[in-house]
């Protein structure tokens, strides 16, 4: 089981503001304060498991009062080896996100998903996509990372997250 929790902050001036603009497509007011959600979740190599997870803390937090809930990066899969999320990506309208979408509505919550593994320009590659979904289920916004992970720590690892990830493009 992945570990996971859900922190719920009370909304300031500032966050209120950017939540605003944000769901300004929404059903939430423009004059309400909308409580906002943060998971921490160690993601594993199963997709089932990762949503059964999301899915429970999207509960909670709706339960909780939460209209706006942010997940991590990798979300929905970490695999043990480089690229190994290659193989499950998909475009941002496949099953995997339709599965988050049709959560989103079933809990009348905006979620954000970070580091979802789009299907990129090719097999071997995706792109790391961050996607904005409303309450409504319906996609709003996504990004694809533009600034991959790329490290060579001399003796110790070498990690390169372009060797299987293409970065986004800069408009």
């Amino acid at each position: 089981m992945a570990l996971a929790s859900f922190a719920v902050s009370p909304p300031t001036a500032a966050s209120a503001a950017v939540l605003r603009r944000a769901m300004s497509f929404s059903s939430v007011s423009a004059a309400s304060q909308a409580r906002v959600g943060v998971v921490q979740m160690t993601s594993v190599g199963d997709l089932d498991a990762n949503y059964a997870t999301c899915s429970r803390l999207t509960k909670e937090a709706a339960a909780a009062g939460v209209k706006f809930l942010c997940f991590p990066e990798v979300f929905s899969f970490i695999g043990s080896k480089d690229g190994e999320s290659v193989k499950l990506a998909e475009p941002l309208d496949g099953p995997i996100m339709q599965r988050y979408c049709s959560l989103a509505n079933e809990s009348s919550m905006w979620l954000s998903l970070g580091g979802f593994q789009e299907r990129g320009p090719d097999d071997s590659h995706q792109y790391n996509t961050h996607v904005l979904i409303d309450e409504s289920g319906k996609v709003r916004s996504s990004y694809r990372k533009i600034h991959l992970f790329d490290v060579d720590v001399p003796g110790n690892m070498v990690y390169k997250e372009s060797r299987f990830t293409t970065a986004g493009a800069i408009y």
